[in-house]
């Protein structure tokens, strides 16, 4: 009875298996700012990056019928998109079908005037109502009626029938729609209902606080516009 052996033969093929390096990615924490500017367009820039290659280098390889083809390269990058645009706008406001005489006559002389929407008052049968059931006027510092109460707001066009002002934000006033703009100085209205980065010291006259002066390099009487919600009385 013959005893079978076991041999071992040299392996005619063989199979080489080599890795490729993995890929990490970082975050760097940058907090990126824009330029204060009633041009929405120049809120802030979008950021430029270089793509980031990932590449393989292994060659075309032939295993019996399989054929290995070098990795696909994949560029990846970031794309940003700001809506700081879109927010700045949300604070301006357009009122469509407001009659043209339920538009104070003096803010219709000048953009950049602080004026308020007067409720209208019912008077007999003798008053004709806009769909908005009120006017909007030039705020005025000399009764409290005549925007101490009401929120304020900076009148920018009435055209067409479509009223646009703006709640707070940005603007580039008129050189006669503000007095003594200073950089950096809180804004009132002064004795004449003008802006003014001093207020009115009349007695019985209402001060708030409008905002502030914005520095530029334009040569711009801009201004950030936001209404404090309270107010002062002269004594």
């Amino acid at each position: 009875m013959s005893i079978p052996s076991i041999s071992i033969i040299p392996p005619k093929h063989k199979i080489e298996i080599s890795t490729v390096s993995g890929y990490a990615f970082t975050q760097e924490n940058l907090a990126y700012g824009f330029t204060p500017s009633p041009y929405n367009d120049a809120l802030i820039a979008d950021i430029e990056t270089d793509p980031f290659p990932i590449s393989g280098t292994q060659e075309v390889a032939t295993l019996g019928g399989l054929v290995l083809q070098p990795d696909i390269d994949v560029i990846v990058g970031i794309q940003t998109n700001s809506i700081i645009q879109q927010l700045l706008n949300s604070f301006i406001y357009t009122f469509d079908g407001f009659p043209e005489e339920e538009v104070g006559t003096s803010l219709t002389a000048e953009e950049g005037q602080v004026c308020f929407f007067d409720p209208v008052t019912v008077l007999g049968n003798n008053v004709t109502f806009s769909r908005y059931n009120c006017s909007v006027n030039t705020a005025a510092v000399q009764g409290l009626d005549k925007g101490a109460r009401s929120q304020l707001f900076i009148f920018i066009r009435h055209l067409n029938d479509t009223l646009t002002v703006l709640h707070k934000g940005y603007i580039d006033l008129r050189p006669s729609a503000i007095v003594n703009w200073s950089p950096g100085k809180t804004i009132y209205l002064n004795s004449d209902n003008v802006l003014d980065t001093s207020p009115t010291a009349t007695s019985g006259h209402w001060v708030r606080s409008l905002g502030f002066c914005v520095p530029n390099t334009e040569d711009k009487k801009r201004i950030w516009f936001e209404a404090d919600s309270t107010y002062l009385r002269i004594i």
